[in-house]
């Protein structure tokens, strides 16, 4: 089936869905954004003067042949099955994080996708920062030998984004009352992790476990901006943990340790990493002021027994490493959002329907990083005790 040189797109989720609009702005990304969907009037009205359809409709958007593909920017609960309907629509689907919230819906997209033939993404835009990438590209060249551990931590405190102005819950809101104590978003932390490990390629992660902390955090909140809703304060009301962590353990020995936390009082870091190697070492420990630092046997500093001395920054090392993307690419990249992690992904997701190949972030890692919330609920549902992680290239249990 031949593919269109330019992907037609339609965003669905006005909200969420800005910064796609921004980045389909280059035409170097690959995609001309025909559509803009949200069941929100009031949230089309800046597209009215456009020129692109408006609809307020998910199935006026599946049903209108102009559009070959659709971004889903939907609160995280709905993307699976409402990228299944698209799928069978005939749609290529770019879902916004996560793909999946059970594991049902796991196998269930992974069928979508086998039986529709058409491109499906998540649009993990963290594994494509360029501090990402150009770790990455070390990996693969062999700069961090063998990899034994790594980390990663969303450390967002969002409690503002669980009511609206009136003190109403908002979806995020609603899923915090309502589910939990899970790793509720994990790809965040997971994504550039699972990209370095080679997770679903040379890796595979095998065993997880999880544990969560009381939940304090929103309730604290509620009291002092909504002191009359007296249901917010009460002992139970709301399922969400403040925060979470869960260990992984891979196939060939490495550990992966990642930390959700939505609810703690403290300033915004979205992005935290950790990655060692038996040559290597990476971390970014500020995701708001980012210094990626690095440390290389045989390159950095050492003390007289060869013990690692001082953190070397990581560009120090761009004109040999940086990705080839970012090298040709980065006054684009740049002025898209997340770090330019939007112009790549939309680059990367076109790329994959004109040559009809499975995109670096296929459905297969949605579901593994994915099932990391259903997974971590069973976990923490039995005090801790590690859980195996389904092999998504299996047949269905």
């Amino acid at each position: 089936m031949s593919q269109p040189a330019t992907i037609r797109f339609a965003v669905v989720g006005a909200g969420r869905g800005k910064s796609f609009i921004q980045a389909a702005a280059n035409p170097d990304a690959g995609v001309e954004l025909v559509a803009v969907c949200d069941r929100r009037p009031t949230a089309l009205e800046q597209w009215r003067e456009s020129g692109v359809s408006l609809f307020t409709d998910l199935e006026e958007v599946l049903n209108d042949p102009k559009i070959d593909a659709v971004c889903l920017a939907t609160p995280v609960n709905q993307h699976a099955r409402q990228a299944i309907a698209a799928l069978d629509a005939g749609k290529h689907v770019l879902s916004e994080v996560t793909a999946a919230f059970t594991l049902e819906e796991c196998w269930d997209l992974i069928e979508a996708v086998n039986r529709s033939g058409r491109t499906y993404m998540m649009a993990e835009n963290y594994c494509f920062t360029e501090a990402a990438m150009q770790v990455q590209n070390m990996v693969e060249q062999g700069v961090f030998g063998e990899l034994t551990y790594a980390s990663g931590s969303y450390l967002h405190d969002a409690r503002n984004l669980l009511f609206d102005p009136e003190g109403e819950l908002t979806w995020r809101g609603e899923l915090r009352r309502d589910f939990g104590p899970a790793n509720g978003y994990p790809t965040h932390s997971l994504g550039p992790v699972a990209r370095w490990l080679g997770i679903n390629r040379t890796d595979h992660l095998v065993t997880t476990a999880s544990w969560h902390t009381n939940s304090r955090g929103i309730t604290n909140y509620a009291s002092r901006n909504f002191p009359e809703r007296t249901d917010y304060h009460a002992p139970g009301y709301w399922a969400h943990a403040d925060s979470v962590t869960t260990h992984i353990r891979t196939e060939h020995g490495a550990l992966i340790n990642l930390r959700f936390d939505i609810a703690s009082a403290r300033p915004h870091q979205l992005m935290r990493y950790e990655l060692q190697g038996t040559k290597a070492a990476y971390v970014l420990p500020d995701g708001i002021n980012p210094q990626p630092l690095v440390w290389i046997e045989g390159r950095s500093k050492t003390d007289a027994r060869g013990i690692a001395g001082n953190w070397e920054p990581l560009f120090n090392y761009r004109a040999e490493f940086a990705h080839p993307l970012w090298r040709d690419h980065r006054e684009a990249a740049t002025k898209a959002g997340h770090g330019g992690g939007d112009y790549f992904l939309l680059r990367e997701f076109s790329s994959a329907i004109r040559e009809q190949r499975p995109p670096l972030i296929d459905v297969y890692d949605a579901v593994t990083w994915s099932s990391l919330i259903p997974l971590s609920l069973q976990s923490i549902a039995a005090n801790g005790a590690p859980v195996a992680i389904p092999n998504f290239r299996s047949p269905i249990p």
